[in-house]
């Protein structure tokens, strides 16, 4: 039974904890050597709220999601089904085939909604709940204005932990995906993005020739911690 390792949380904080990185050298090729970055948003509910997992590889198992990058569009979500009491909450959760050859950057847009203490972290612009859906896109301009739905139900955007973040993918064959997740009080909040506000809460991922070998993530403050059983470090390309 799995520890409640599951949803959103955390803005406050200071400090810096940087888990550093190395590579795995290779010579330059097209755009992480493949067409379509395949990213899976799953999202949970329990106990503590809502919780978004965007990665394969997390050692929280049953939360593990089908993100990739294949020259073929995933168009069938792939979830772990959850454990402890969390299940799949299909109205968040969504995959999204992003066409690498439609333009040089990456925008990921990182919007976090707050709501009685919990926080939940989306990524996609194309969940079926479009209240809060993003603007993350490819294209040739990098974007400079975060993009995100206003939220409802009581949700509102919380903007210490929002931010926009333009990967440069002309040259490189690698996005590593730096996802981490702190805790606090039964709460989990998930960020991928390296630009927030919030520093204390900020990650290590990058556009890059080579692969990142260990996770980067910031050392979270005001009561929350780092949660290794959900944060992971995936080197997307190759």
């Amino acid at each position: 039974m799995r520890r409640l390792s599951i949803i959103a949380a955390a803005v406050t904080g200071a400090v810096a904890l940087v888990l550093g990185s190395s590579a795995v050298a290779g010579p330059p090729g097209p755009r992480l050597a493949a067409r379509y970055l395949n990213i899976h948003q799953c999202v949970y509910y329990g106990p503590g709220g809502h919780y978004t997992n965007l990665l394969p590889n997390t050692a929280d198992t049953p939360f593990n999601t089908g993100t990739n990058v294949s020259d073929t569009p995933d168009t069938a979500l792939s979830c772990g089904p959850g454990s402890g009491g969390w299940k799949p909450a299909p109205a968040n959760s969504a995959v999204k085939a992003f066409d690498l050859a439609a333009g040089r950057y990456l925008n990921v847009h990182q919007c976090v909604y707050f709501s009685a203490g919990q926080h939940y972290t989306a990524i996609l612009p194309n969940t079926p709940n479009a209240n809060f859906n993003t603007g993350t896109n490819v294209s040739d301009t990098p974007d400079t204005a975060l993009r995100c739905s206003p939220g409802g139900g009581g949700w509102t955007l919380t903007l210490a932990n929002s931010a926009v973040k333009s990967f440069d993918l002309a040259g490189n064959r690698f996005l590593n995906l730096h996802q981490c997740v702190w805790t606090s009080a039964g709460m989990y909040y998930m960020g991928v993005l390296p630009n927030t506000p919030n520093a204390n809460f900020n990650t290590g991922t990058n556009a890059a020739g080579t692969a990142d070998t260990a996770l980067s993530c910031r050392p979270g403050g005001g009561g929350w911690s780092l949660d290794p059983l959900d944060s992971a470090l995936r080197p997307l390309g190759g």
